[in-house]
């Protein structure tokens, strides 16, 4: 029987209610199966803060104290658990609390990624811990043993055949039932690394790849993959099957319900992925797979927050497609930024990027040590597939367009609200 590789997000793993839900689907599951849990909800956020605190040497303990409160009413929401449970989950608390207070002894990328790890230890000793209670089949595996990868701290590539080696001695079949953790890995000398944001799925498609699965599922808080978030289009429709391509665009474009990572594995291996809500119908989901272009007679509408439209010119007025692109993609690398459109004229490009928040100054002072640079900070980006003109001016209406890009099945939109 082949592999199923199952990722719980930390949206549906927020609350006691929500590890008794997964642990009843994986209860209920096929076997030989992997389970891949995120941290619990706002977890990470709250840890990325607890490092940013502590690197700028302010006070923290408040909200460490507030986190380690949030994870044991979770525990004692499950109701009696063995006390070595409570042990382990302290004895990580204590952990943290403990290379918080030693301060930041490295760069922050590097700190912050194993500030944050502690977010999906947590969450897998939790959940670990309850599954073991009910199924005590459950092996656990550190996936910081199993994945490779290199230092760009905040978003690792990950060292794919070594990765794969070390997965197929890890899930070796002996066990019906494995446990780990998603989003995090480590360097080959150990140190801890995470993949990015919504990076879990990203693990559970390389188990899925590595694994050969039958299937990979994402258990999300959403019955499935929608044509546009429900919380900004009370319109949204419901996708029951999508390509691999389909899917790709979309994540790229900024669709929450999908890492932009997740499908080039599978679709390597031609493994199915499904999307599943956990509080959701059963029946109701969205499959993606070797699909044809079916999904395109629904429009699909994508809106990303928290943009900066970036400018840059060269001050020699070279050409930039023939002297810069290179040199500017090996730094938005470098610093991990993540594009969502670029556009190209003679002498300057436009880049539409994730806002990197307090780092923003930093990076554009070192930009403008070889261009000169103007961005824009609080916009957004507006994608939409397949689109029609009726919809995409009822969508601009008192929006000031600062930037347009137009293919045959996709427009985009760099946008201000007033």
């Amino acid at each position: 029987m082949r592999w199923t590789v199952y990722k719980f997000g930390g949206s549906v793993l927020r609350d006691a209610a929500g590890l008794r839900a997964m642990a009843r689907q994986v209860a209920e599951g096929p076997r030989p199966l992997v389970v891949v849990v995120s941290a619990l909800a706002r977890t990470t956020s709250r840890l990325e803060g607890l490092a940013a605190r502590v690197a700028r040497h302010e006070p923290w303990l408040p909200e460490m104290e507030a986190l380690a409160r949030y994870h044991r009413e979770v525990l004692a929401g499950l109701g009696k658990v063995p006390e070595q449970v409570e042990q382990r989950l302290e004895k990580l608390l204590g952990q943290l609390s403990a290379l918080l207070k030693a301060g930041k002894a490295e760069a922050l990328p590097a700190w912050t990624d194993r500030v944050v790890a502690y977010g999906e230890l947590l969450s897998a000793a939790v959940a670990g811990a309850y599954l073991r209670a009910l199924t005590p089949e459950v092996q656990e595996v550190d996936i910081r043993n199993v994945l490779v990868t290199d230092n760009h701290f905040g978003a690792a590539a990950v060292d794919i055949d070594t990765s794969r080696k070390r997965a197929e001695k890890a899930f070796d079949g002996n066990h019906p039932l494995y446990l780990t953790q998603g989003f995090i890995a480590a360097t080959a000398d150990g140190t801890p690394t995470t993949l990015g944001r919504e990076g879990s799925d990203y693990t559970a498609a390389l188990l899925g790849s590595f694994l050969q699965a039958e299937k990979v599922v994402l258990w999300k808080d959403v019955p499935g993959v929608m044509n546009a978030d429900p919380a900004i289009d009370p319109q949204a429709r419901h996708l029951p099957a999508i390509s691999y391509q389909e899917a790709a665009e979309m994540a790229f474009y900024g669709a929450k319900v999908i890492h932009p990572n997740t499908i080039k594995p599978l679709q390597n291996q031609h493994i199915p992925l499904e999307v599943r809500g956990l509080f959701h119908d059963p029946g109701q989901r969205t499959v993606i797979w070797d699909f044809e272009e079916m999904e395109r007679r629904m429009p699909v509408f994508i809106r990303k927050e928290r943009q900066i439209l970036l400018s840059v010119f060269p001050r020699d007025y070279s050409f930039v497609l023939n002297t810069h692109l290179v040199r500017l993609s090996e730094l938005f690398r470098e610093w991990g930024f993540r594009i969502g459109l670029i556009q190209i004229s003679a002498i300057s490009v436009s880049y539409c990027i994730d806002d990197p928040g307090e780092r923003l100054m930093e990076r554009v002072k070192r930009l403008q040590e070889e261009y000169e640079v103007y961005f824009n900070r609080g916009v957004e980006l507006l994608t939409f597939r397949h689109y029609r003109p009726e919809t995409v001016e009822e969508k601009l209406e008192n929006l000031l367009v600062l930037l347009e890009q137009r293919t045959r099945l996709t427009v985009q939109y760099v946008v201000k609200r007033p």
